[in-house]
């Protein structure tokens, strides 16, 4: 048989404990024939794009046949493990039926989402209005008329409404034999967009979604009265080729076939929240006429299908900076037939309308004072705002490690992961709590920060990151370096220890430090002192679960008083919203965004001396 024969033969593979059974090709790799099913809630977690880097998605063979374990795979599995059937899905391939165990670490999982934040007050002015058209009759042979032409015939003579059109979708889901005197229309700017009786609820709706690198937020709206009817997140599922932007982009720079997936991808999640909330308030998707969707810059590439290559090289410029409308069926939405989506523009680099969005919902723009705002997330966007002038970067390294990537047993905010830690006789007895009270599986971004931030009071950790081997809960076993250990293997729900390594410490002080130094380097190029600073805004799903304290302990957020800090949640998701059903907050997005400066902290010749220094932790009172 030939390679060619042999890659095209199917084969099945059976993924436990799920239990779903799927069909494969021989030749593929285990992650492969996984990626763009429907098992990115229970699915095999990738943070590297598959590359065969991150040792995360590792799965056990059941039964069946695989390739060879491969170099990359006899350097992040043990011998042990390997004999046991253990292999990374990126590198396995089939060689014919399978059954493959998916162990709770290597689980995607349901993650712990945030998506509303605090919502300013606004005036709702979307061009979408409901009339009532009287005077209704049913066809005869003397008045040979349908329900559209009466209804075209009634808004003209009853309203004053002139050019009325009707969207395909309502044509054909909408008897046209007249059964009411009377009916509702809802007309969004010339198009009628629902009908019903004067009864029946046919408001207009739309929908806002923060299209995030991790997760997606959607927002279900009224568009005539502002009125937030449903709201729903889950995790983009774009995860299954890369974690960090840079992983899904060189995979989106493999071929324009790859580009179409992660467009495919993140469409996908977008049809899918938008049939959970429309399903949920008993309505058909296609009631919905309007969409906002804002993103960082590289999401807002990849569902345009724009050009992603200059993205992935310095100076990370933006193939446009523009507001983009466009018909929703040229993006693979399913929503209304003639419904409009518009994104709201990047600023520049990877800072995107997310990031004005988030400016937009928290105030920041017209604050009092002088106010820094931090969008964490994937990626961590910064402003400072000084007497109405405001500068923005990104710290684009920030991110992953606060998800879990790179760390060795980090994890996002799913079930079974530590989110809190707390200390007792210095280290000695550690305290935890998990999410959903589930036995301890790893560790999330706000656990870590916690455990960091105990360890460094404590003085198990030193200011330059280094583990204090004579304490007790410090191992170090030949030829590695030492790790501290959180949770026993009997207490945990991995079948393992659960232990923070020196080079996850390392990789939390190169997150916090991308944050530390923007920060700093915004107020050196604006001359503000940091005792100055009235006011600090933490945006962000991250944002919302972070002990502040925490944060402050390790150098990630400025060292100020307490009452300063304002957590907002998802400031990003709300701004959509306001843009959604208000064209005066559309207007006001794009004069944010054009007043925003856009500063590229990697062009800065103090940006390394100034991470350099945030490296350090800080030294204790």
């Amino acid at each position: 048989m030939s390679e060619l024969e042999q890659r095209n033969s199917q084969i099945i593979l059976e993924f436990q404990p799920a239990g779903k059974r799927v069909q494969a090709f021989a030749g593929q790799t285990i992650l492969e024939a996984a990626q763009g099913l429907d098992l990115f809630e229970d699915g095999i977690n990738a943070p590297c794009g598959g590359q065969g880097l991150c040792g995360r998605c590792l799965v056990r063979l059941v039964q069946g046949e695989l390739s060879p374990p491969t170099v990359l795979e006899e350097q992040r599995i043990t011998g042990e493990r390997l004999a046991a059937g253990y292999r990374l899905a990126c590198q396995a391939k089939l060689a014919g039926f399978c059954k493959i165990e998916i162990p709770a670490s290597s689980v995607i999982g349901r993650q712990q989402l945030q998506v509303d934040g605090n919502r300013p007050a606004f005036i709702p002015d979307c061009p979408s209005k409901r009339y009532s058209i009287s005077g209704l009759r049913p066809a005869s042979i003397r008045y040979p008329y349908s329900l559209w032409g009466q209804l075209i015939k009634g808004l003209e003579e009853q309203h004053g409404l002139t050019g009325i059109k009707v969207d395909l979708d309502v044509l054909r889901r909408i008897d046209p034999i007249v059964a009411d005197e009377s009916m509702a229309v809802t007309v969004f700017q010339n198009r009628i967009v629902d009908v019903g009786t004067p009864q029946a609820a046919c408001e207009p709706l739309g929908l806002a979604v923060d299209l995030g690198t991790t997760k997606i937020a959607a927002f279900l709206m009224r568009l005539d009265t502002g009125e937030m009817l449903d709201s729903e997140g889950l995790l983009n599922p774009q995860i299954a080729f890369g974690e960090d932007l840079m992983s899904r982009l060189a995979y989106a720079i493999g071929d324009k076939k790859q580009v179409g997936q992660m467009a495919a991808a993140a469409a996908g999640g977008i049809n899918e929240l938008a049939a959970i909330l429309a399903n949920r308030q008993g309505v058909e998707v296609a009631r919905i006429s309007r969409a906002v969707i804002v993103a960082n810059t590289a999401m807002h590439h990849l569902l345009l299908g724009l050009p992603v290559r200059q993205l992935a090289f310095s100076p990370y410029v933006p193939a446009a900076v523009l507001p983009v409308e466009t018909m929703a069926e040229r993006l693979g939405l399913n929503l209304g037939s003639q419904a409009q989506v518009y994104m709201m523009p990047p600023v520049g680099g990877f800072v995107g309308g997310d990031h004005v969005a988030m400016i937009q919902a928290s105030g920041i723009a017209e604050a009092d004072g002088i106010v820094l705002g931090i969008d964490i997330g994937t990626n961590t966007e910064i402003v400072l705002a000084v007497n109405g002038r405001m500068v923005s970067s990104c710290s684009c390294a920030s991110g992953p490690a606060f998800e879990g990537a790179h760390i060795s047993q980090g994890m996002r905010a799913v079930n079974g992961a530590i989110s809190e830690v707390n200390f007792r006789q210095q280290g000695q007895e550690v305290l935890w709590r998990t999410i959903g009270n589930y036995p301890p599986i790893g560790l999330c971004g706000s656990g870590l920060i916690d455990l960091i931030a105990e360890l460094h009071q404590a003085g198990v950790i030193a200011p330059n990151g280094r583990l204090n081997p004579a304490h007790c809960r410090v191992r170090t076993e030949e030829g590695q370096a030492p790790e501290f250990v959180v949770v026993e293997r009997p207490a945990s729900g991995c079948e393992r220890d659960i232990v923070l390594t020196q080079k996850d410490i390392g990789e939390i002080q190169l997150a916090k430090a991308a944050i530390a130094s923007g920060v700093s380097i915004l107020l050196s190029t604006l001359g503000v002192e940091l005792s100055a600073v009235d006011k600090v805004v933490i945006a962000g799903a991250f944002g919302s679960f972070l002990r502040l304290e925490s944060a402050i302990a390790i150098g990630m957020l400025p060292d100020l008083p307490l009452e300063r800090f304002t957590q907002v949640g998802n400031a990003a998701g709300v701004g959509a919203c306001m843009t959604l059903v208000s064209d005066s907050e559309r207007r006001r997005a794009e004069s944010l965004a054009g007043k925003i400066e856009h500063l590229d902290l990697a062009v800065l010749p103090a940006f390394k001396r100034e991470f350099a220094k945030a490296l350090k932790f800080p030294c204790l009172r």
